[in-house]
């Protein structure tokens, strides 16, 4: 029995060996090369913004204290052991020197395709809820005169995260502007905070933020067409909305700016493992290229090829199986790649869908200043560039609504329908 547990040790120790010594795999090694790159962005970075979004009254004078502050209590953080259980919401400072905006139920979300018509039953509510939030609707209103979103502060996955869901707020407020007939106000505030979507989809370098961005552009796009529906088509946009609603060129469709921010934030942002014998089961260098050849799929040239084309970007994987020999030596890092890996996979199509969304409002305007007596005729006149493709604009079953397909939510009816322009004229 003896002879035999110290053969089954030496077997142990000479495949762990032989699994920490063999070489990283060159598609792996390309990989890292590949999510490596830095991230570079010009002009004003928003993250100072956002991340300070829930506060009211903060002096601009102590901004930029508040924020250094974080800075540090992340950079200490980073440096704790993973059994540390320090609490990350006690890193803000800001916690409890400043109020937050009261909370609201908002009755107009992203998803949300009958948002005038709950407010319209409603609107005394709508409006009392949003007296408490102007402070906060101001300060996104103010986030589309900056150019991009980077996060300065270390990596760690226990960090604090800005609180993202106030970006829907506004909605409320565009619509509650429309059904109380300030729908120049309500048009000029939606193609605002769609200026700042489209920043946080094609200039961030978090994956959270560039989704988010996808996801605010569907929103505005949709409430858009509500407003425009029960507008004249003659009545015009505010000047701030030229050039807003467009399709986008694909490389700000891509997400693989994002990915190589999360990429960091998932290979660097893990806390450090100071237990003894954590090097049997975990080798950092390895598991960063093995992370990279996960991450990878968005950065390819054959990805930039089906962005460009419309083509649904399907992201393929390496094989998840954890019985790998490089995970012999790497047990952790395998384990907790192959965990994530699948959850990747639909992100990069929620920006595609964006793209499709700016191009059905970009065709809505084209109907606007192209008056058809017959819809089926307008949108046959339609230019090529924004009616066909990949995925072509269509009318619904009943002809009053404009679609087009969705990739990134299942099913086969899966698609975004929007009223026609000036379709409820309301007499």
């Amino acid at each position: 029995m003896l002879q035999g547990a110290l053969l089954v040790i030496a077997v142990a120790a000479a495949a762990w060996t032989a699994s920490r010594l063999m070489p990283v795999p060159a598609a792996q090694r390309e990989a890292l090369v590949l999510m490596q790159q830095p991230s570079s962005f010009a002009g004003d970075n928003a993250f100072e913004a956002i991340w300070l979004l829930d506060f009211d009254d903060v002096p601009a004078a102590e901004r930029q204290g508040l924020l250094e502050e974080d800075r540090r209590r992340i950079a200490d953080l980073s440096r704790q052991p993973l059994t540390d259980e320090q609490m990350p919401l006690a890193l803000r400072a800001a916690q409890g020197r400043y109020p937050s905006p009261p909370s609201l139920e908002s009755p107009c979300r992203w998803s949300s395709d009958d948002c005038i018509a709950r407010l319209r039953a409603d609107p005394a509510s709508a409006e009392a809820a949003l007296l408490g939030q102007q402070a906060l609707l101001a300060r996104i209103a103010a986030l589309s005169a900056y150019d991009h979103y980077q996060n300065p502060f270390v990596p760690d996955a226990r960090a604090p995260m800005p609180n993202w869901t106030l970006l829907q707020r506004p909605l409320t407020a565009h619509a509650l502007a429309h059904v109380q007939g300030r729908s120049d106000e309500a048009l000029a505030g939606l193609c605002n905070d769609t200026r700042t979507a489209k920043m946080l989809m094609a200039h961030s370098d978090a994956l959270i933020s560039a989704v988010l961005g996808a996801s605010m552009v569907r929103g505005n796009v949709s409430l858009l067409a509500q407003v425009l529906a029960e507008l004249p088509a003659d009545h015009p946009l505010p000047a701030s909305c030229d050039g807003v609603f467009s399709t986008p060129a694909p490389q700000a469709l891509s997400l693989c700016t994002a990915m190589r921010g999360e990429f960091r934030m998932v290979s660097e942002g893990l806390p450090r493992m100071d237990q003894p014998l954590a090097w049997l089961v975990w080798d950092r260098d390895r598991n960063q290229a093995r992370t990279a050849s996960v991450m990878q799929g968005a950065c390819t040239e054959a990805a930039a090829q089906m962005v460009a084309a419309d083509r649904p970007l399907l992201i393929e994987q390496p094989a998840a199986s954890s019985w790998r020999f490089e995970c012999v030596a790497n047990m952790v890092g395998c384990v907790l790649g192959d965990i994530a890996a699948p959850a990747y996979r639909p992100y990069a199509m929620r920006l595609q869908d964006a793209g499709a969304s700016l191009r059905l409002a970009e065709g809505l305007l084209w109907l606007r200043a192209n008056p058809h007596a017959d819809a089926a005729q307008a949108l046959a006149a339609m230019p090529a560039q924004l009616r066909d493709g990949e995925r072509p604009l269509r009318l619904s079953t009943d002809g009053r609504q404009l679609q087009v397909a969705l990739y990134a939510k299942a099913g086969g009816d899966a698609a975004l329908r929007v009223p026609l322009p000036a379709s409820r004229l309301r007499q």
